[in-house]
């Protein structure tokens, strides 16, 4: 071989080494970049020159730059971190309907439901006392304003969650139609023989995203693309995507479901949370199951209040006269319950004596006041209405702790995948200070052998003389 084949073979080793020194310190400087794959520089011998003499090297060629990725575990990773999103957004309902309880409390009420029946308790005393009835509506009045409150800070929750929902599917739209966008680029640039790692990172940003909000699940495809799915649906096929929408499900208008297509408006939305997955589906399941039953259940305490105060009231007499309601009945929902408007207009209305013309009888007043522990219906049970509202409290308790413990163990395990993840793809500077080094090495090796070429060729020059 010549002085010039032998200068080639060295041009050919700085190359390389000048390609890996780039891309370590490409790595270097996005280690903190999220998202970011590490990347490595993968070298191929050169095609030997067949000489009579025999083979002869012809150096070294950079092959590829390879990002270090393991789909297995992006898989793993995008799994986990659905999982860990829907998990943590049922806690977070189920932690608001708690908060909007505030139970124990000396101002829940829990408390004040104890006050009302005291207030019954004391006016059975003094069955003939204007005050002693100013504050049994006074009571009753706060029993009415805390299930108004609570109903309509749940009714809030429900406007807030499809807020979300509809904030999250235009997110998802945007996500979809990146993807879409990146994978024409990427499969425009291999087809010309180019490598597009970095595209290649935004998409697997973008798909991460698309898993933790909507559970998407992604499959590569051979000329470089990746089809997304999300509950069993096409969200991205190549260049193309569809649109979601929030809408109200077919089987019951008062549910919102996912659609998907460009005409989403008039497609079958997806039924269930479970064939979605992520946030969307833990908000999904806010909106549709966890706070309509928490209002439910506290419509169920409201109706067995208004009801059984109402039939023991109607017991008494107003002088001569028969007592009337206590409580409207017409409004037996937590969001509407209020006291009757003869009981707002004048407290005379509210009635302790059992008997006509006996103002100084306490029977009715008696038997409103062991409401306190009267079984009556409630929630699909018999209980008393504390007892009833008291169960409520302790199931929403029990609902959290357990809502809790499920988002803690999946964000651990979202986090243990992660951690796996990044332990191929991260970016680690000690080890990359190291391949700085044996690159800087390769590259001086390589040009001290163009040095020696030059000595021979001038030892072989001044011998021509």
């Amino acid at each position: 071989m010549n002085t010039g084949g032998l200068l080639n073979i060295a041009r050919s080793g700085m190359a390389a080494s000048q390609a890996q020194i780039a891309a370590t310190a490409q790595n270097v400087t996005n280690a903190q970049t999220p998202g970011y794959s590490r990347q490595r520089v993968t070298l191929t011998a050169g095609i030997p020159l067949k000489l009579p003499q025999g083979s002869f090297g012809t150096g070294v060629l950079v092959y590829s730059v390879d990002r270090m990725r393991n789909e297995m575990m992006d898989t793993g990773y995008r799994r986990d971190t659905s999982a860990a999103a829907f998990s943590e957004e049922r806690r977070d309902a189920l932690g608001a309907v708690e908060g909007v309880l505030g139970e124990p409390s000396d101002t829940g009420l829990a408390s004040s439901l104890e006050q009302l029946w005291s207030a019954f308790s004391d006016l059975s005393t003094n069955p003939t006392s204007s005050a002693a009835r100013g504050v049994v509506r006074q009571r009753a009045a706060q029993v009415s304003a805390q299930l108004n409150q609570f109903g309509n800070q749940i009714a809030d929750a429900q406007v807030v969650a499809r807020t979300r929902l509809l904030e999250s599917a235009g997110r998802v739209n945007t996500l979809a139609s990146q993807v879409a966008e990146i994978n024409a680029r990427i499969v425009a640039a291999e087809a010309e023989g180019k490598q597009a790692p970095d595209m290649r990172d935004q998409r697997d940003s973008k798909i991460d995203e698309l898993a933790s909000l909507i559970g998407a699940t992604s499959y590569p495809q051979a000329d470089g693309s990746v089809n997304v799915n999300i509950g069993g649906d096409s969200l991205v096929d190549g260049a193309n995507f569809k649109k979601v929408r929030i809408q109200a499900t077919l089987n019951d208008p008062t549910k919102l479901g996912v659609a998907i297509g460009e005409n989403a408006g008039g497609g079958a939305p997806v039924e269930t949370m479970y064939q979605l997955g992520g946030q969307m589906a833990g908000t999904l399941d806010s909106y549709n199951t966890i706070l309509p039953s928490s209002l439910t259940t506290l419509d169920g305490v409201a109706a067995a209040l208004v009801s059984a105060t109402n039939t023991a009231h109607a017991n008494g007499f107003v002088g001569a006269t028969p007592a009337g309601n206590f409580f409207d009945p017409a409004r037996t929902t937590a969001r509407t319950i209020r006291l009757d408007a003869s009981i707002v207009a004048n407290v005379a209305n509210i009635a302790a004596s059992g008997i006509s013309g006996e103002p100084g009888d306490n029977s009715v007043a008696i038997a409103m006041s062991r409401l306190r522990e009267t079984p009556v219906a409630i929630n699909g049970q018999m209980a008393s209405i504390s007892e009833g509202y008291r169960t409520v409290v302790a199931s929403i308790a029990t609902s959290v702790n357990g809502a809790q413990g499920t988002a803690t163990a999946a964000r651990t395990l979202a986090t243990q995948s992660d951690t796996r993840r990044e332990s191929i793809k991260g970016v680690s500077i000690d080890e990359e200070m190291v391949n700085l080094m044996k690159f800087q090495q390769s590259y001086a090796a390589a040009a001290r052998l163009v040095s020696v070429v030059d000595e021979i060729s001038n030892t072989l020059i001044n011998l021509g003389r």
